[in-house]
């Protein structure tokens, strides 16, 4: 294993310990689970935390909420996201359908506007936020929305592969956000990123426990264990987290 590798901290307490000391520098990672499961809350804390405690700026792509519903839900956690907004520390873009404005990309980008979005698209409309605040992390949300438009397997995994290969080469760590559950084949998004982090609910008596899984991190001896993970009104941690793996 190469230990070498630059590390850029998640901000999301205790997760660093089970991924030995934060994600790999650059490289896109799959944030995959069920509805209700917490994965846009660690997208969204992995968002502010490096804008906020790293001064590392961050693009959020909404591909299904609107998202002055997301900045009021982040008030909740005491996250001032209209602050860090107008210090250019976050750039929020709306690509739902029929929702992308004309000033979030170049005149020249010729986005499209119709039922569905390309992957070069949606890929030229992360590299024109990216630009605009010089962003060194990126938040998508969900790709999963954008996949579901295609029935061709083989556009989706070369989209998939063009749009990663072009963050990871423009030197941003991305988190993608993905749905899926046990009872879903796996989504070809994991085939194609260098992490995949799981999140889901575990039955424990009468009640249901949210979990994190580190299901493949590639070049990173990670924690194997199932860790319960908890959402309070700080945000998320991993609770107990195992140092060794």
């Amino acid at each position: 294993m190469d230990f070498t590798y630059s590390k850029v901290k998640t901000g999301v307490p205790g997760l660093d310990s089970i991924i030995l000391g934060g994600l790999k520098k650059d490289r896109s990672v799959i944030v995959s689970g069920p509805p209700g499961s917490g994965k846009t809350t660690l997208g969204l804390q992995f968002l502010y935390s490096g804008a906020k405690d790293f001064d590392e700026p961050g693009v959020y792509i909404t591909l299904s909420q609107n998202i002055d519903e997301i900045k009021n839900d982040c008030k909740s956690f005491g996250w001032d996201f209209e602050e860090l907004i107008s210090k250019e520390k976050i750039m929020m873009v709306d690509a739902r359908p029929f929702k992308i404005q004309d000033n979030l990309v170049a005149r020249d980008d010729s986005l499209y506007r119709g039922e569905q979005i390309p992957f070069e698209h949606l890929t030229k409309l992360l590299l024109s936020s990216i630009k605009r605040v010089e962003a060194k992390r990126v938040v998508i949300d969900s790709i999963t929305i954008l996949a579901i438009q295609y029935s061709d397997e083989f556009y989706i995994r070369q989209g998939l592969q063009g749009m990663i290969q072009a963050l990871e080469n423009y030197g941003v760590t991305s988190l993608i956000i993905s749905e899926y559950s046990e009872k879903t084949q796996i989504p070809l998004e994991w085939y194609v990123s260098s992490g995949i982090i799981q999140l889901g609910h575990l039955r424990k008596e009468d009640t249901m426990e949210r979990t994190i899984q580190i299901t493949k991190m590639r070049g990173i001896n990670h924690s194997q264990q199932i860790h319960p993970v908890m959402i309070d009104k700080d945000g998320m941690y991993v609770k107990h987290p195992r140092i060794n793996p």
